[in-house]
């Protein structure tokens, strides 16, 4: 195993002399600390065979307290950027990467990404690489490194990019959506996510097979019936001691009464601002032979809502539930390799290690999340969607944070569009290009094996895409890419 301490102390500015304590319960997690001092530098994650994932410092902490400035370095190019960037991913990563994009971040670093490469095809292989965040005089900030395996499959290309482009274009790519825009609630259309992608042979890529993600429907239902109150909800017993705080309200043990500066509340009621209520509940639990009925859950996240919000079934659908089908195909032990055939010896070693240490560990109760998503005039508002964490034994509200929107502005927003749909789905179909790519087969951090497949994608010259259309003024908005340069 490395010797990080020497290894990653070239990579911090004024190189203090650091050690690395790892956590007591997980060797692949760490500290990087002043040798001499209690004084914390950053982090790292190792994976499980030692190599480097995650390397994160904190710049203004060193300075501070190690006589160093950014003033004593010059400002670097581009281009110097990206290879002391690059010199960080040799050192670190296991197979040959390649450059594939620099953008700004903040106004003082930036991300530099690299990605390996189906050299055959000439396409990058996303997050399969590192990503990089640099700052202006060349020291990282932080770093995130794949060190995962994968495959590539070859199907065979039946179409080509404008085929790809006119088979898309079938379909409407835009909807109608409200946002809230400086205080204002506004109509404007957004892209779809239905369709993502076209596969080489020419069928549609939905998002759900693209992303590896199920299409949630959501579904109405009826006026919610009260039978409990919020404290009842959220497990508060006559016991408690409550102390208020403004709006906020918090909960101690009772024996905690005549030392509330140093306990922690067990129940939380807390208003972040005017728009935003934070609720969270960790009171005592005792793991029973059967969980509560999900009907039974779902009452109890309704009943939550309702005596918070109110007239929930006229403004929120609710999220199904997903089923999870536990089959799925697996390799036989004579079609690995030798060094897949350990790699997985050691993934299941370590999932029993993780399986046993939650069972003797765990100090939450394991809960269920109720998704409501406010709807208006048949317009699904995402970004107010709701959801409730009800504990599967105690019924208990366990964590819920509330955003509202500004029920006065949305009730006279005027709901017709002077841009219809088809001038908005004309125009965003009009900028759009399409390029063959390599996309994973799933987007799930817990897979180990990625497996990429060839699609055309959706892209935007310059790396503008178009964000949303305004459905009154017609004015399109692009996403922020910043961009700075890019690989071939």
């Amino acid at each position: 195993m490395k010797n990080w301490e020497i290894v990653l102390r070239d990579y911090i500015i004024g190189r203090p002399v650091i050690t690395i304590e790892y956590d007591e319960d997980d060797s692949t997690v760490g500290e990087i600390i002043d040798a001499h001092r209690e004084l914390v530098y950053g982090h790292i994650e190792l994976s499980d065979n030692g190599k480097l994932t995650s390397f994160m410092i904190d710049l203004d902490e060193i300075m501070e307290n190690n006589d160093v400035s950014l003033d004593e370095f010059e400002e670097l190019t581009p281009d110097e950027l990206i290879g002391c960037a690059e010199d960080f991913v040799h050192e670190f990563c296991r197979d040959s990467l390649h450059f594939n994009m620099m953008t700004e971040w903040n106004g003082e670093s930036y991300l530099i990404v690299f990605e390996a490469k189906d050299v055959a095809l000439n396409l990058f292989l996303p997050n399969s690489g590192a990503t990089i965040e640099i700052n202006k005089q060349g020291f990282i900030i932080s770093a995130t490194l794949f060190q995962s395996y994968y495959q590539l499959s070859y199907p065979d290309i039946q179409i080509s990019a404008d085929d790809a482009k006119d088979t898309l274009c079938q379909y409407p790519l835009v909807e109608l959506g409200i946002n809230e825009d400086n205080g204002e609630m506004k109509l404007a259309y957004f892209p779809k996510r239905d369709y993502m992608a076209v596969h080489v042979d020419g069928h549609i890529v939905s998002s759900g097979g693209f992303l590896e993600e199920e299409i949630v429907e959501a579904r109405t239902f009826g006026k919610v019936t009260v039978t409990e109150t919020i404290e009842s909800l959220l497990g508060v017993t006559s016991d408690m001691y409550l102390v208020g705080k403004g709006d906020s309200r918090y909960w101690y043990k009772a024996e905690d009464g005549e030392n509330i500066e140093q306990a922690e509340p067990i129940i939380k009621v807390e208003y972040s601002d005017e728009i935003q209520v934070d609720y969270e509940a960790s009171v005592d639990w005792v793991e029973l032979e059967s969980e509560l009925p999900e009907k039974v859950l779902e009452e109890k996240a309704k009943m939550f809502l309702e005596t918070v919000v109110g007239n929930i079934h006229e403004k929120y659908l609710l999220e199904d539930q997903l089923e999870y089908d536990d089959d799925f195909d697996i390799l036989s032990e004579e079609e690995l390799s030798e060094e897949e055939r350990q790699f997985f010896e050691e993934l299941e070693m370590m999932e029993d290690d993780e399986e046993d240490f939650e069972e003797e560990e765990m100090d939450f109760e394991p809960f269920t999340t109720f998704t409501f998503i406010r709807n208006h005039k048949g317009i699904r508002i995402e970004e107010y969607s709701i959801h409730v964490n009800v504990g599967v034994y105690t019924g208990i509200i366990r964590d819920c944070t509330i955003l509202l929107p500004n029920e006065e502005k949305l009730i006279s927003l005027d709901m017709n569009p002077v841009l219809s749909l088809e001038q908005a789905d004309a125009i965003f179909k009009n900028q759009i290009h399409m390029k063959l790519a390599r996309t994973s087969s799933y987007d799930d951090e817990e897979e180990e094996v990625a497996v990429y497949g060839l699609d055309y994608i959706m892209y935007f010259p310059q790396g503008r895409a178009i964000e949303k259309i305004d459905a009154t003024t017609g004015e399109i908005q692009y996403t922020n890419a910043d961009i700075l340069k890019e690989g071939e």
